[in-house]
């Protein structure tokens, strides 16, 4: 089939980006990226984006209006399309069976059923699979074609094309990839719909980074994919720990480790957790499979890379904690960065959340500052339980949180603070006048590189107190390690996750009036009760009033 016109439904972090991508290299191809949202779209057709990436304005502008379009109008484009990728969330489940692993196929099964209505007789038809999804969803979704259509069908190849880009670097990721996976049946069909977008993406990627392979093992390299990079982290991670306590520094030791070529220095940066929309979700998926099979042994072992992952954020807390004299209630701590990372606006499973949650869990008062981050986004997500931004529906609720300070400028959150943490690599926030923060701080002024990002040298001649990951401690910080948790005795990583992850602002704000705190003196386990919903607390409060005003009845009669 020779590709002429592709739609793409899902403008979101890959849709709109990737289409942009191929718009700009093949520009006799008509692109359309199609969303049910009026606002994202208009969005996508300004100036203003609705996602920062560098480098993407350029290309969209570049394109748009020539041959990349963006339209609510599916059932047109659709029906025209020789090529529909599909590019919808597949958010992990958050109640029923295989909450908190499993994927959900709402939005999946919905794009089906909709190029399904919307394709009647119009031809053969090629659906990619973009985003990342679990093994045999092109199963599923070839089914739900097949089985809504009436009359005259259109015979659909359903085959997966996982994207492989970086938010941050998505552009440069797309122009320019380390490889092109292309799954496709073993059927003559299914081998022609491979090589027809095969020799798309040729047209500016390398023959030999174009590969083609069967539909399931296109589907699980990416998955696999991610749980290799995920691994990566929480190994460093748990190196940067024994460094610290052994006086080794992480950054030579990864050095050390990376100039092996057949480990490579990449993903070996120490920090206090991986975050994002792909890492996590996707270990936690292959963990879901893996027991779904009966492989008990592989899910637990991917199940330790998230395990780590939620230790290290739980001892970088700690290490706060303990380093300001093993208080911080009542205390302000300016948070630079929220982003899970330079460069994006993204902050699904950012580490900063849990870390931040952590922090206001002790009583203390937050000033956040994030470049590109909006001050709504930040409130959204400490306001809301963990994963409830994917879901559509659960996106209307706004609670500020009253202890949580959205900043203008870096400047602006360290005012007045104790302390700072730096939770996002943001280039520009090595470039601040520590001089000047110094002077407006609290005194003694700490700082908690959680990224590496900064001079701890320069800082410490200063007159900071400086704790960077993996690196030897601070003279200051080994005077106060007889205040230290202490390692053994820690609450399992799994429970702090679900404890912070279930943390609304309205729960928190309701244990600051209540005084009820959630952590206790050193060494004292911490007991968290579980969160219900605002709706059911309420509820439950008032039929307390109604039984204590029924018992008062009964006295008085």
């Amino acid at each position: 089939m020779d590709i002429r016109k592709v739609a793409c439904i899902g403008a979101g972090y890959v849709g709109g980006p990737s289409m942009s991508c191929l718009a700009y290299k093949c520009p006799d191809v008509t692109v359309t990226v199609i969303d049910i949202s009026p606002e994202r779209v208009a969005a996508w057709n300004s100036d203003d984006l609705p996602l920062y990436e560098p480098g993407l304005l350029e290309v969209v502008k570049s394109a748009r209006g020539r041959n990349l379009f963006f339209s609510t109008d599916a059932q047109k484009h659709l029906a025209e399309a020789d090529l529909i990728f599909v590019c919808v969330n597949t958010p992990t489940k958050l109640t029923g069976v295989g909450a908190g692993k499993a994927a959900t196929f709402g939005f999946w099964e919905a794009a089906a059923r909709l190029i399904a209505a919307s394709c009647q007789g119009c031809g053969p038809k090629i659906i990619a699979e973009k985003s990342p999804v679990p093994v045999k969803t092109a199963q599923a979704m070839s089914r739900v074609l097949s089985g809504c259509q009436d009359g005259v069908k259109t015979r659909f190849e359903v085959i997966s094309n996982p994207e492989f880009m970086s938010a941050g670097t998505a552009i440069q990721d797309c122009l320019n990839p380390d490889r092109v996976l292309i799954g496709g049946g073993e059927t003559p069909e299914g081998q022609a719909a491979v090589e027809s977008l095969a020799r798309l993406y040729r047209r500016w990627v390398p023959s030999e980074r174009v590969l083609s392979m069967g539909l399931w093992s296109s589907e699980l390299a990416k998955l696999a994919a991610n749980a290799f990079l995920a691994q990566r982290v929480s190994s460093i991670n748990a190196i940067s720990a024994l460094c610290e306590e052994t006086g080794a520094d992480v950054e030579q030791v990864s050095h050390a480790i990376g100039t092996d070529s057949r480990i490579s220095p990449r993903f070996l940066a120490a920090g206090c957790g991986f975050g994002g929309p792909a890492l996590q979700k996707h270990v936690l998926n292959l963990v879901y499979i893996c027991e779904s099979l009966g492989l008990t042994q592989v899910a637990q072992y991917w199940q330790q890379v998230v395990d780590m992952n939620d230790w290290i954020k739980a001892r970088f807390v700690r290490r706060v904690i303990t380093s300001m004299f093993n208080t911080i209630r009542g205390k302000r701590i300016a948070v630079l960065g929220f982003a899970y990372k330079a460069n994006t606006t993204d902050t699904r499973d950012t580490a900063a959340i849990d870390v931040c949650r952590g922090l206001l869990l002790d009583g203390a008062a937050l000033s956040v500052y994030d470049p590109k981050v909006d001050p709504e986004q930040i409130h959204l997500d400490m306001c809301l339980p963990r994963g409830s931004l994917e879901h559509p529906r659960r996106q209307h609720t706004t609670v500020s949180l009253a202890t949580v300070d959205v900043a203008r400028s870096a400047y602006d959150a360290c005012r007045g603070a104790h302390g700072l943490c730096v939770l996002t690599d943001w280039p520009e926030f090595r470039s601040l006048d520590f001089q000047a923060i110094y002077a407006s701080m609290m005194k003694p002024a700490f700082v908690f590189d959680g990224r590496g990002a900064l001079d701890q040298r320069g800082l410490r001649e200063i007159g900071f107190v400086v704790y960077a990951l993996g690196k030897p401690l601070d003279p200051f910080l080994m005077q106060r390690q007889g205040w230290d948790f202490g390692e053994e005795g820690v609450d399992d990583p799994r429970v702090t996750r679900d404890t912070l992850g279930g943390m609304s602002g309205l729960s928190l704000l309701r244990r600051e009036r209540e005084g009820a705190a959630a952590t206790t003196s050193v060494g004292e386990p911490v007991e968290l009760e579980p969160q219900q919903p605002e709706q059911e607390v309420q509820d439950h409060e008032l039929q307390m009033q109604q039984e204590q005003l029924g018992e008062q009845t009964k006295s008085a009669a």
